[in-house]
């Protein structure tokens, strides 16, 4: 459950909010490769984060496009939770 996610308010027969689970199938989607470009592993030590020596930085840095390729293979199944009275 994310605050992010794709809802419809009030959207069941019982008027429970309605949950969007997009479901892709194996060639729906690719991935293009980015041109001069390669992955990068970003490590900052302690010394140079804080005074006290606390904190490293660690993360990472890479270029992806997701392409649709086929519409057709990707489904929205609908749930909804069941609140019982």
């Amino acid at each position: 459950m994310s605050s992010v996610g794709s809802t419809t308010p009030n959207g069941s027969g019982l008027g429970n909010t309605v949950y969007n689970i997009f479901v892709a199938g194996m060639e729906s989607y690719c991935c293009v490769e980015q041109d001069n470009f390669s992955a990068r592993f970003l490590y900052r030590p302690p010394v140079f984060s804080d005074p006290l020596f606390q904190n490293v930085t660690i993360g990472y840095v890479f270029a992806e496009v997701p392409r649709i390729l086929n519409d057709l293979w990707i489904i929205n199944m609908r749930a909804t939770t069941l609140v019982a009275s």
